[in-house]
């Protein structure tokens, strides 16, 4: 390590969800590396006007709001390197104008997990300009050992890529509160903000074709706001779904839920709801759900897909109403030996060890 005391700027703008987790769990970790000196640049740094911008921007426009934020806290921080918490976000402004600094980041989309098509080589070529306009040290990827290993293969030895675990939360879960279903059935539970990309209007449509017997038995949970572009949609394909198929028990629940009664959420239910459109992320719900001890019903294919059968954490399948008629289990060796890799040290002692090293 060098003598002189590294400053290392830490960037997410962005608010909520696993965000709020990384960016305390790397708090917490940051004192066990006194030859750096941490910036963190969170939601709470972003004046209100722009934050509402933020909220109401497309794509494009939100990638240019973020790269425009980044290349200020650089330039009021001057740090030695940055991290930058979700790539995703500032992916392509980076590949066309480059980093004023040095630069780690978490790549969230593992595209090596793609099938080979038009897709897989948009992304592909996307990170080749990347690694080669922006002066990228280390990507880390979550549970990604086979991206890494696809990555370094085909982009050499300039860029380290460097798996990480994906954690849940290390938190009891809260006493005394309980799921909002009809006692006597199993709740079903989609948890996070509905969107198209995760399927819940695929959800909904299956959900009107499953037998009444399978009603009968079960309680169907939606738990998190919709995403704004998504809100009117959804609640239509809800009252929908009500009016059509009366025997349904549907709940939605938009409150905010702390990360204990998140944890309780995830033991109560019988099964997770992951019937995500895009399997090439990882997702923190699966780690809930290995944590809970309670099985999943995610995309068949993909990094969600592969991580599920490899490790025994449910069933990963096409949605369709017979699929939603399925008993679903857990093969608890493998669900342990997931679950105890997973931990938050396995997050951060990476990538603190990466960037606190560099010269």
């Amino acid at each position: 390590m060098n003598s002189k005391l590294q400053t290392i700027l830490i960037f997410e703008p962005l608010s909520g969800g696993h965000r709020a987790n990384f960016i305390g769990w790397l708090k917490a970790a940051v004192p066990e590396h006194p030859g750096c000196r941490f910036v963190f640049f969170t939601a709470a740094d972003v004046e209100v006007p722009l934050s509402q911008q933020l909220a109401s921007a497309g794509h494009w426009k939100k990638q240019m709001l973020l790269y425009r934020l980044f290349r200020q806290a650089c330039k009021k921080h001057k740090p030695d390197q940055a991290l930058v918490l979700e790539l995703t976000h500032l992916e392509l402004p980076l590949a066309l104008f480059g980093s004023p600094v040095p630069l780690s980041a978490i790549l969230f989309v593992q595209y090596p997990e793609l099938p080979r098509g038009l897709k897989f080589f948009s992304k592909h070529w996307k990170t080749r300009l990347l690694l080669w306009r922006a002066p990228v040290r280390n990507l880390f990827l979550l549970n990604g050992e086979k991206s890494c290993l696809f990555l370094k293969d085909h982009f050499g030895s300039r860029t380290r890529f460097v798996p990480l675990a994906d954690p849940a939360p290390d938190v009891p879960a809260a006493s005394g509160f309980s799921l909002n279903v009809p006692e006597g059935k199993r709740a079903c539970l989609f948890f996070g903000a509905a969107s198209r990309r995760k399927g819940a209007g695929i959800l909904l449509d299956a959900l009107a074709r499953i037998s009444p017997e399978t009603a009968e038995q079960n309680a169907y949970l939606f738990c998190g706001e919709p995403e704004p572009e998504y809100r009117a949609e959804f609640s239509r394909a809800c009252e929908w779904l009500r009016s059509s198929r009366p025997d349904i028990d549907l709940v939605i629940e938009t409150r905010f839920v702390s990360n204990e009664q998140m944890m309780a959420m995830f033991e109560q239910a019988g099964l997770i709801l992951m019937p995500y459109t895009r399997s090439e992320y990882s997702s923190g719900i699966l780690a809930l759900a290995a944590k809970a001890g309670t099985p999943v019903l995610g995309p068949k294919g993909g990094l969600l897909g592969r991580l599920i059968v490899e490790n025994g954490l449910g069933l990963a399948a096409k949605l369709t109403p017979e699929v939603l008629e399925l008993s679903v289990g857990l093969n608890e060796e493998l669900r342990q030996k997931f679950v105890a890799h997973n931990t938050i040290e396995n997050f951060t002692k990476p990538i603190l060890d990466a960037i606190c090293h560099e010269s």
